[in-house]
């Protein structure tokens, strides 16, 4: 059984959960690819990752004249068309088009079986569903398969006045694609939420589902002496310790006005400090908390500041599932989340963290205040023995393997 997976970049969180599942499956013997357009500077510690950036169309006068007559060529004349005069606020939008023709591969031509994942500006989604005999599975990363041009709901809502005629067609265009494709295709949900709403999608709604979430490894992450941390962080021992990781810190969906609202909120905050992980400018957070910005750091880095995290804070607004989440627990550190998306499979009340009434300021304020009272009644020990249980590398590569087996035998 030869599977490939397909990434457009070899970042990121979608990455992240991608990798994580090609490296499973590579430890239970299973012959895994990953094909990406595009990588960061540690693309040579990747297992079996291989990049393809060889584009079919190229931008040349003659489409550019073409371009400027209504008749666009390459990708980004499409896109340049499509929305030129379509201005609004938004996370990212992206389309179906790509110069890219994935089926020419060396790796894909050797593969038995397709696994999709984040493919935006990658996969050309008309040709690659007529071309493509072998069967698909796509994984549900974010909405952008089952929605026009937006990766996450709430951006639509928010524009939908501009740019709906936009979001449906571009709706019709990949519906066309999948239904006119004589290729098995199956849907993979990270969540329960994110398979939800692709049940409910007029693209994928007569396509069969299933939920499989992500993965971790576990023996990359431990249980370290928090008091030890704590001298080697410069925090006193009787502060109480909350983190904030996000790849880009100030993402608004990931929720940092929201966090940084419910601090303003908060009491006796003189015994608290706050740790906020990412690339790009510090957040600013009230002056009335501790607060360190240490930018973006290596898993080992990482680590380290969920172990000596009393909380680990997750105001998302929409996520699918949270790596950020599995990463925390499986370091024995509780999650203080909002009630949204994938964060409900996961956050046991009690057991591994606290859920926000609502996504408000004021509801985060008062988990964080609850949290503060219960602090000692979590385990770090039985936090971890949850996600080794129920998100190992072990675990979700066997549901994959029945799923990839499923389909062959069809």
């Amino acid at each position: 059984m030869k599977i490939l997976h397909i990434n457009t970049s070899a970042h990121g969180g979608a990455f992240n959960g991608a990798y994580r599942l090609h490296c499973a499956l590579l430890k239970n013997g299973i012959e895994s690819k990953m094909l990406v357009l595009n990588s960061r500077e540690n693309f040579s510690t990747l297992k079996e990752v291989y990049i393809y950036n060889e584009p079919f169309r190229k931008t040349n006068i003659l489409n550019r004249i073409s371009t400027r007559l209504g008749c666009p060529v390459t990708t980004h004349q499409k896109i340049w068309n499509a929305s030129k005069d379509l201005k609004g606020q938004y996370e990212i939008i992206s389309f179906p088009f790509s110069d890219f023709d994935i089926t020419q591969s060396k790796e894909f031509k050797e593969a038995d079986i397709i696994n999709l994942h984040w493919m935006a500006n990658f996969l050309d989604y008309k040709s690659f569903f007529k071309k493509c005999k072998k069967p698909i599975v796509i994984t549900l990363r974010d909405l952008f398969p089952i929605q026009g041009v937006f990766h996450y709901y709430n951006d639509y809502e928010n524009n939908k006045q501009v740019f709906k005629e936009l979001e449906n067609s571009m709706k019709l265009f990949k519906f066309n694609a999948l239904t006119n494709s004589k290729a098995l295709i199956k849907i993979a949900g990270i969540s329960k939420w994110i398979t939800e709403q692709s049940l409910k999608s007029k693209i994928h709604k007569d396509l069969e589902h299933t939920i499989i979430p992500n993965c971790i490894d576990t023996n990359q992450y431990q249980l370290y002496d928090k008091e030890s941390l704590k001298k080697e962080f410069n925090i006193s021992e009787n502060h109480f310790v909350f983190s904030f990781v996000s790849d880009g810190v100030l993402n608004q969906r990931k929720g940092i006005d929201i966090l940084s609202e419910a601090i303003k909120k908060l009491k006796n905050v003189e015994n608290i400090t706050f740790l906020t992980v990412g690339r790009g400018q510090a957040p600013q957070l009230p002056f009335n908390i501790i607060h360190r910005h240490l930018g973006g750091l290596n898993q080992h880095e990482l680590n380290k500041v969920y172990s000596v995290s009393d909380a680990f804070i997750f105001p998302t607004k929409e996520e699918a599932l949270g790596n950020v989440m599995l990463e925390a627990m499986a370091c024995g550190t509780p999650v203080i989340g909002t009630p949204v998306g994938g964060l409900l499979d996961v956050i046991k009340p009690g057991l591994n963290g606290l859920f926000s009434k609502d996504v408000t300021a004021d509801g985060l304020k008062a988990a964080i205040e609850e949290f503060i009272k219960i602090k000692d009644t979590f385990s770090p020990q039985k936090i971890r023995s949850y996600i080794q249980e129920n998100f190992s590398e072990e675990l979700i590569a066997k549901k994959y393997i029945k799923l990839y087996n499923e389909i062959l035998d069809k």
